[in-house]
């Protein structure tokens, strides 16, 4: 019946051990009748030759071998037999698998450091958090005591166990090959480590156990490294040190992700419109893209219509884009769209952003593409669809101009005036220059009108002329029709019969006023993107 403890000479207490394991150790010597024994089910300590099973036992070896009083006696270098009880190889294998991870530890230290050499399956894991954690398993094994062993081993077990439900979510996201492997090495290292740490393990098993922990590390590093590719050092060449553009005449910012790199203006790596600002990429997942910023297109008022622009020319470049669907995105101080888009180039699928918004007279827009299979990744294009920032500088003074020309140019609702700047290269009018281009606007309207319509504007056209003073009924006849012809006019002139107009139309009823609005608009509306 096993459960007998002896208590040597230096106070250590070995066991629980058996009956005959007990005897063994007195006939060879390693203790004697005085040594301190505690029976089984007992809390009682008795001297070994006080106890019945021993009455008449014989101690064998030579007497110098038997533990005195007060002396310390090394514990046995056999394995206790029957039991989990320490040897003396126990201290020495826990200092040493101590030692083990605390190399571990620094090498993963320097991932933290650099995360870039290892594959980009494993971007975005905790390496410092990890690196701390394997830093405190092998401070608890230095000391070489039973309970650490015990605690770090099953530790070791559960971080094994871990590495399983890792590799379903790699193969989820499609990983294969060298990832899977740099993650079945680590789990043969934590093997090796989990044996090392094994109860009564003697020489050969420690040799057998070291095998699994050298392979492992081997394994891990050498299918977990990620080689540049040349592409990778194409983009390293021509990428520039700036993590951050900014444009601040247009108030527009791009803050570039872990992992994103701008490219030098130049390179060949990107096909870019020609009002791109900047183009990127993502030299580890295989990701490009670019900032636009253009004047608004015709037609082109919202976020959602310029979004409608960039996919009309994007088919021109990859005819197989197909969307998958939008969102609302927030641009710093905007509101923009967000689309995503997918395409195949060369049998490769790839994931497309577009991020768009308005500002003003202004489009803006962030452009990027990766391969599907990294594109959901941690440094993929999740954290690049907030990257691009607005504060919205343009917006203020378009709205401060259009208020100004609807103020002085009646007869121009907002979204009229709005319309008529966005006609024009500086996207921002004077009300006198918004008065004279809507004059020339009208001109070109006339023609196309019916014997109906026609009849109506005159007859507003008089009404309007009712509330202008008499003496200057002439000069601003004489003005419009010269508009008309297209002829040079001064500027102060300009405003002067704006100041007229605005005096006539003020005078009109409020059906007439929004009637000569509906004519103006027509106009607008109809006047060429070159006009």
């Amino acid at each position: 019946m096993a459960g007998y403890k002896v208590r040597l000479g230096d106070g250590s207490e070995i066991g629980p051990m058996d009956l005959s394991a007990l005897k063994t150790w007195k006939l060879q010597g390693l203790i004697d009748g005085d040594s301190p024994v505690m029976r089984p089910g007992s809390r009682k300590w008795v001297p070994l030759a006080s106890l019945p099973e021993f009455k008449g036992a014989k101690r064998g070896g030579r007497p110098s071998s038997r533990p005195r009083r007060g002396v310390s006696r090394p514990e046995s270098p056999k394995t206790t037999p029957g039991g989990d009880g320490p040897t003396a190889l126990d201290p020495w294998r826990s200092r040493v698998t101590g030692g083990l991870l605390g190399i571990l530890a620094v090498g993963l230290g320097l991932l933290a450091w650099r995360p870039d050499v290892v594959l980009p399956a494993f971007d975005g894991a905790p390496w410092l958090q990890i690196a701390l954690g394997v830093l405190a398993l092998a401070l608890a094994l230095l000391p070489g005591r039973q309970l650490g062993r015990r605690l770090v081993r099953a530790l070791l077990l559960l971080a094994a166990f871990a590495l399983f439900p890792l590799a379903g979510i790699l193969v989820a996201q499609g990983e294969r090959g060298a990832a899977l492997l740099a993650l079945a090495s680590a789990w043969v290292l934590l093997s090796g480590l989990v044996a090392l740490l094994a109860p009564s393990l003697g020489w050969l098993g420690l040799v057998l156990a070291a095998l699994p922990v050298v392979a492992g590390a081997f394994g891990m590093m050498y299918f977990g490294r990620a080689p540049e590719s040349e592409t990778a050092q194409l983009v390293r060449s021509w990428s520039s040190p700036e993590r951050r553009f900014t444009d601040d005449t247009i108030g527009l910012a791009l803050d570039l992700p872990d992992g994103w790199v701008a490219l030098r203006p130049g390179n060949p790596l990107v096909t870019a419109p020609e009002r791109a600002l900047v183009t990127i990429a993502q030299p580890r997942l295989g990701g490009y893209g670019y900032v636009v910023a253009e004047p608004a297109p015709w037609g082109v008022a919202t976020s959602d219509q310029y979004l409608d622009y960039l996919m009309a020319r994007r088919r021109l470049e990859q005819p197989s884009i197909e969307e998958q669907g939008r969102s609302n995105a927030i641009l710093g101080n905007l509101a923009g769209r967000r689309l995503d888009a997918v395409w195949t180039q060369a049998g490769d699928r790839q994931r497309d952003l577009t991020v768009a918004g308005q500002d003003g007279w202004m489009s803006f827009a962030l452009v990027a593409w990766m391969p599907e299979a990294t594109a959901s990744r941690p440094a993929g294009l999740t954290p690049l669809a907030g990257a691009l920032k607005a504060r919205g500088l343009l917006a203020p003074r378009l709205s401060a101009a259009v208020q100004a020309a609807v103020e002085q140019v009646p007869h121009l609702s907002p979204p009229v005036a709005e319309l008529l700047m966005a006609q024009t290269e500086a996207r921002l009018l004077e009300p006198d220059q918004a008065f004279r281009r809507s004059v020339v606007a009208l001109a070109e309207l006339v023609p196309s009108l019916s014997a109906a319509e026609s009849r109506e504007l005159s007859a507003l056209t008089r009404a309007t002329y009712q509330g202008v003073p008499r003496r200057s009924r002439g000069r601003l006849a004489r003005y419009i029709e010269q508009v008309r012809r297209s002829a040079t006019t001064d500027p102060s002139l300009d405003r002067e019969m704006a100041e007229l107009m605005k005096a006539g139309e003020l005078g009109l009823t409020p059906d007439q006023l929004q009637r000569l609005q509906e004519f103006y608009e027509r106009a607008v509306r109809q006047v060429s993107p070159s006009a």
